[in-house]
């Protein structure tokens, strides 16, 4: 664990100072509870980034697949990825509505950090049972309002004041 814990505070260093808007640790600390707690086999993460969220949700070794966007922040994840030992995790390069499109697997654990005006469409296109974490729920309010409203309504959810919002939603098929 003290090579996983090395890398993510060398991410939360990094982040600061090149402008990375990786979750808060403490976003980070609720993601590995959650994981641990669950236990999901399938885990899919939208907006990869740096791969700051993806190690906090693959420390268990749980199958991950992780879509991002920009293949230099996709590179940068993979090498993270390796310097924290974590070989669980798949990386697919690409626009997510897209490479949702063409994943046909059912997932237990879901967390959503993209594009915020796009989280209801990425919902829309999962085939998920089990847990749905999506962030940023406070700090952008107006860009995700569909997609709470939506949650909300067909499932149980709630939003947890952490870091910058999750909305945790409980999705039966």
């Amino acid at each position: 664990m003290d090579r996983v814990d090395k890398v993510l505070r060398y991410l939360e260093e990094f982040g600061r100072h090149n402008y990375m808007f990786n979750i808060p640790r403490i976003t980070g600390k609720f993601l590995h509870l959650l994981i641990k707690i669950k236990k999901p086999k399938k885990i899919l993460e939208i907006g990869t980034s740096n791969g700051y969220s993806t190690i906090w949700l693959g420390m268990e070794g749980n199958e991950i697949i992780t879509i991002e966007k920009d293949k230099n922040r996709a590179m940068m994840a993979k090498a993270n990825f390796e310097a924290a030992g974590l070989g669980n995790i798949k990386v697919i390069e690409g626009d997510a509505l897209e490479v949702l499109d063409k994943i046909n697997e059912e997932f237990d654990f879901v967390f959503i950090d993209g594009r915020k005006n796009e989280y209801l469409d990425y919902l829309k296109k999962i085939k998920v049972k089990g847990i749905v974490v999506a962030d940023n729920i406070i700090s952008h309010t107006d860009s995700v309002q569909d997609y709470v409203m939506h949650v909300r309504k067909h499932h149980y959810s709630v939003l947890l004041e952490i870091g910058s919002g999750v909305e945790v939603s409980f999705i039966e098929l």
